[in-house]
């Protein structure tokens, strides 16, 4: 596949996603996985739950965050380019015809009740990505632990999100280096022989 053909079909991928993943970034995981990870084969497993990881970790909207990192891991510079106007241009139409006619719906009881059918399924959507990366990520029992505390601290204890992410960061770093710092002091220590 040459590198247009590649970047059309990276925008157009990401224009019907984005045309139909109401609710933002999270709800879109499910089918970029799907479109990427399953059908075109084009990052695998890893590759998207790395993408996952930094996207979240990024100021800004998820949806446009994770339109260029994977663009940029497909198709280079480009690929991040027409990504990005993929999933920009649907909500930026969407929002200015909205705009328009907002203000004769906003107290319609049948727009009402259609917007908490969505809201639902928005839900259902971003609980669904979560248990897709809660699979993929929480292999072992320190990183269940970690995602355990982050869970009870953010629910229970309103921490705040970028300390969260700080503190699970360094407790994985210590989780990694601990053991070594461990072995080498006791190598150090003289033996009793």
């Amino acid at each position: 596949m040459n590198s247009l053909s590649k970047n059309l079909t990276l925008f157009r991928v990401f224009f019907s996603i984005s045309a139909v993943a109401l609710g933002g970034g999270l709800t879109m995981l499910p089918i970029m996985s799907r479109e990427f990870v399953e059908k075109r084969h084009w990052l695998s497993d890893n590759d998207m739950l790395d993408t996952v990881a930094v996207m979240q970790s990024l100021p800004g909207i998820i949806s446009i965050n994770m339109a260029v990192l994977i663009g940029y891991r497909v198709a280079g510079i480009t690929g991040a380019v027409f990504s990005a106007l993929g999933v920009i241009l649907p909500p930026f139409v969407a929002i200015i015809l909205l705009a328009v006619f907002l203000t004769k719906l906003d107290h319609n009881e049948t727009v009402n009740h259609i917007f908490l059918g969505v809201r639902a399924a928005v839900a259902a959507m971003i609980l669904l990505s979560a248990i897709k990366l809660a699979k993929q990520a929480l292999k072992s029992n320190l990183a269940k632990a970690i995602a355990l505390f982050g869970f009870v601290a953010m629910v229970f204890l309103e921490m705040n999100a970028i300390l969260l992410v700080v503190v699970s960061a360094i407790v994985g770093l210590l989780a990694a280096y601990a053991p070594l710092l461990l072995k080498e002091n006791k190598d150090k220590e003289p033996s009793d022989t």
